[in-house]
């Protein structure tokens, strides 16, 4: 099958992968110690930069994408590491580990969550990774507030990214809009212009991202034995709000 985020894998790193994911594994690494957790499971992991920070200061980690590409290029990084990169749908993480696999905690963060478009997808993932944590096990996720969708960024063409390196020239646009049929569904569409060592390429994606109501999260978090302890605003313990933050982190436990 067609990996469809095979070029998304190539400049992933480039782009995305400038965030600060050092605070995010701080903020992990926190709650992990305060609730002894050693193994993580980490869905839709991309190029593995939460992954292979966490093996680095002594987890057990187990990273999930369905993406061969991002796969391959979190191996790239580091030979060495004891991460295990596994190929998976993020809403069957149960069938991407062995079955008598139990993990302390898991994660699932940057924009994976927002994958999830349906509530029956959601209530899938959260049954699948229920499965294969742990009693009282941590699930860690950020998810976008759909009451702070930025109306400025709607309808209209935008420059998302800029690349200028000897082999690499990318200019990357992108025209979001909601969609029709819910609201709270962005349907993002990026479009490609790269110059990659002198050959010139143009393509064109589409995808569909869910922004979320916290009480719908809430909801289905209680419905699939999940017991939500806290909602952040960030990895930096400020609580949530949803009338002025855009992003939550919910941390939950597996009951």
């Amino acid at each position: 099958m067609e990996d469809e985020f095979s070029l998304e894998a190539k400049i992933y790193d480039k782009i995305w992968g400038r965030s600060d994911y050092d605070s995010g594994v701080k903020f992990l690494d926190s709650l992990f110690r305060e609730y002894h957790c050693r193994s993580v499971i980490d869905i839709g992991c991309g190029t593995g930069n939460h992954a292979l920070r966490l093996s680095k200061i002594g987890y057990e980690v187990t990273g999930v994408d369905i993406s061969p590409s991002m796969l391959e290029k979190a191996r790239e990084k580091d030979r060495k590491a004891k991460v295990k990169f596994v190929e998976g749908d993020m809403r069957r993480p149960d069938r991407a580990v062995p079955r008598d696999k139990k993990f302390d905690a898991a994660i699932c963060l940057g924009i994976a969550f927002s994958h999830l478009l349906t509530n029956n997808d959601v209530q899938t993932f959260l049954r699948g990774l229920h499965k294969i944590l742990r009693k009282d096990g941590l699930l860690v996720f950020d998810a976008r507030n759909a009451k702070k969708i930025g109306e400025e960024y709607l309808n209209k063409l935008l420059v998302e990214h800029v690349i200028t390196e000897s082999r690499l020239q990318l200019l990357m646009l992108a025209c979001n809009t909601r969609d029709p049929r819910n609201r709270n569904i962005i349907v993002w569409r990026p479009i490609y212009l790269m110059n990659e060592n002198g050959k010139l390429d143009f393509q064109m994606r589409e995808r569909k991202l869910r922004w979320f109501l916290s009480s719908t999260l809430k909801k289905l978090l209680a419905q699939n034995h999940f017991k939500l302890l806290r909602c952040y605003s960030g990895p930096f313990k400020e609580r949530f709000d949803e009338n002025e933050n855009a992003t939550m982190w919910l941390v939950s436990v597996a009951k």
